[in-house]
This record gives structure tokens, C-alpha cells and sequence, in this order.
């Protein structure tokens, strides 16, 4: 066999493989791709929404509802950072002392420089979370554990249009208190 024929049944082999691939890809529009043509696609964490949240007395549970708290803001009404002050009975001793000591700015989620516009608007920042199938570093203490935390914040205005921000994900530690799992740390 020549060079020719060699480069030939290489470039046919190229072109029946991304014919073949596209194929079981299905195309970009979903037309005649079944059931789920034109249909657009659907994350997996837009899923998850329609799952229930995880109780809040486990301690992922604890996580997920703190962490939902703290990255929802209200600029309209609310200072940068109050959000941790709002997630207060989900807090542990170590989060506690941070709230009631002097703001250093490192303890709430890093706001935006948005802050201002999202209030001259009086548009709120909804937060979704997730715990993370992923688990995190496992710890000797049975009275602490750590989970990931997805988190995703949708900009709502008040005419109903939505703007995502880029998800974020943080390691949660929660501790076991005298009052229940209490988010202790996140980063």
C-alpha cells in the first residue's frame, strides 16, 4: 500500500469516527434526538432542586442550610456580611465568636464590588446548596466532620430577570454541640 492510499483510509477512518460520535452525541438542536429533543439542557445541580434538602439536624443537613443563609443577601437592606448574623442558629463557637467579636471582613463569604448596583435595583442574591457526593478529608473526632458544599447564587431583580454568578464550592466543618450539628468553619 502507498503513502496515498494509507493517508486516504486514515482520513476516511477520521471521518467516520466524528460522524460516529456525533451521531451518540445527538445533535446540537435536539431535533429527532427522542424524547428529549428540544429540550434544553438541564444541570445536574438544576436537578437538585427538585430533590428534598437534606435534614436540617444531620449534620450535612447543618451545612447545607447555614451555608444557604450566609450566601443569600439581601444589598437592599442589609450590610455586606449580615448574612452570617442570619444564620445564627446554625452556627457553632467558633463562628459565634467571630459574629460577636470586631468584623475583620474575613469571616463572610467574599461579597461583591455588585453590592451597591444589586441595591440601587433592589435585587436580592438567592443561594442554592448542595452537600457534594465528593466527601471531604476525613477527621479522627467523631464530633466533627467535614462535607463540600456547592453553591450556586442567582441575581433575582424585582421585573423577574435572573442573572447566575459563577458557583462556588466550600468545605464545611460542623461540630457537635450540646444543641445539635452547629456549621463551625467554612472555606
Amino acid at each position: 500500500m502507498n503513502r496515498a492510499q494509507v493517508r486516504a483510509k486514515l482520513v476516511v477512518m477520521l471521518v467516520m469516527s466524528v460522524a460516529m460520535l456525533s451521531a451518540a452525541c445527538g445533535r446540537e438542536d435536539g431535533v429527532g434526538t427522542g424524547s428529549g429533543g428540544g429540550q434544553p439542557a438541564t444541570s445536574t445541580t438544576r436537578m437538585l432542586e427538585g430533590v428534598p434538602a437534606p435534614d436540617p439536624v444531620t449534620p450535612d443537613g447543618v451545612a447545607v442550610a447555614a451555608l444557604k443563609e450566609i450566601y443569600t443577601w439581601q444589598p437592599a437592606t442589609e450590610a455586606q456580611g449580615a448574612s452570617l448574623g442570619r444564620a445564627r442558629k446554625w452556627l457553632g463557637p467558633s463562628l459565634v465568636r467571630v459574629l460577636d467579636g470586631p468584623p475583620t471582613g474575613l469571616e463572610t463569604p467574599k461579597a461583591t464590588l455588585q453590592w451597591a448596583d444589586w441595591a440601587a435595583a433592589q435585587a436580592r442574591v438567592d443561594a442554592f446548596t448542595f452537600a457534594s457526593g465528593e466527601k471531604a478529608p476525613a477527621g479522627a473526632d467523631p464530633n466533627t466532620q467535614q462535607f463540600k458544599v456547592g453553591i450556586e447564587q442567582t441575581v433575582v431583580y424585582p421585573n423577574g430577570r435572573k442573572e447566575s454568578l459563577p458557583p462556588a464550592t466550600v468545605i464545611a466543618t460542623v461540630v457537635r454541640t450540646p444543641e445539635g450539628w452547629r456549621l463551625d468553619a467554612f472555606r
